[in-house]
């Protein structure tokens, strides 16, 4: 018998659940392999103990108050849902409506366009219009033509590169 075997069926040796063939194979093993006989130690020594604990003399009334406490609360009302009521009762609402008011009327004034950005907008859009230079494409089909306008990129810097290296210590 494997040792695997042997410390799996430990709790059913001991508790009288294996058939009398089977028992024979596990009490042989662990009489003769030492690792498997301390588990058989340990275990009964903690069977020992558990003998050991005096049981707990309940009060008889103590299932009846479980039973009630369990059966008064309705699935549809729990204490969570009865308390969340609570703290947003009808005397939120107005609350939350003067909230939001004041919310979505401050964002809307906040968004307004600024005119001095709206004329910067439209100046550099009217810039940008005299700076296009079209363009005619010859397709590869010689009877069509594709106009298309090119803009300048404004995000090119048009200064010379430094020549030497600027990460090179001296």
């Amino acid at each position: 018998m494997e040792c695997l075997t042997c410390t799996e069926s430990l709790t059913a040796f001991m508790d009288g659940e294996l058939s009398p063939d089977q028992a024979k194979k596990v009490e042989s093993h662990f009489t003769q392999c030492t690792p498997c006989h301390d588990d058989y130690r340990s275990l009964l020594h903690t069977y020992q103990l558990v003998e050991q604990v005096d049981l707990l003399e309940l009060n008889p009334d103590l299932w009846t108050r479980i039973h009630s406490e369990i059966t008064d609360l309705s699935p549809s009302e729990s204490t969570w849902l009865a308390s969340l009521r609570s703290l947003f009762g009808i005397r939120w609402v107005p609350i939350a409506a003067g909230t939001l008011g004041v919310v979505f009327l401050s964002l809307f004034f906040v968004n307004q366009p600024n005119q001095e950005v709206q004329q910067a907008f439209l100046e550099y859009v009217r810039e940008r219009e005299q700076m296009a230079v079209p363009q005619v494409r010859v397709s590869q089909n010689a009877s069509s033509l594709e106009l298309s306008t090119a803009y300048p990129n404004p995000f090119i810097v048009h200064h010379p590169r430094p020549q030497e290296n600027p990460f090179k210590l001296e």
